[in-house]
C-alpha cells in the first residue's frame, strides 16, 4: 500500500457523485470531482397504459419519469439495484430488477 491517498477521478455529476465520493473516502482513496455530464431534466409526459411497463436504466432515467408524470408509477423494471431503490423513492411499487445483469 502506498503511504499516500490514492487519487481516483470520480466523473459522476451530482448527486450521484456523493455515493462514489463517500466510498472513495472509506476506502482511503482521495476523490477528485470532474463530472463530465451534467443531468438535465425536460418535462415530457410519457402516459402509460394500466398493462404496460417502463424499463429504467438508471436512477436519473426514474427521476425524469417521476418528475414530469406525478401519479404515474406504473410496473417497472430496473437495470440494477440502485434504480430499483430510486425507484421505490419515488414511489414506485412493482419493481422487477436484473441486479445489474
Amino acid at each position: 500500500m502506498p503511504d499516500h491517498p490514492i487519487k481516483v477521478i470520480n466523473t459522476r455529476p451530482p448527486p450521484d457523485a456523493d455515493t462514489f465520493t463517500q466510498a472513495i473516502l472509506a476506502a482511503g482513496g482521495q476523490p477528485i470531482l470532474s463530472p463530465v455530464m451534467a443531468i438535465r431534466f425536460r418535462d415530457v409526459k410519457a402516459p402509460v397504459e394500466a398493462d404496460e411497463a417502463l424499463a429504467f436504466t438508471s436512477a436519473n432515467g426514474v427521476r425524469a419519469f417521476a418528475r414530469a408524470n406525478a401519479g404515474q408509477r406504473p410496473k417497472a423494471f430496473a437495470v440494477g439495484a440502485a434504480t430499483a431503490d430510486e425507484a421505490r423513492r419515488a414511489g414506485f411499487a412493482d419493481i422487477a430488477t436484473a441486479d445489474g445483469d
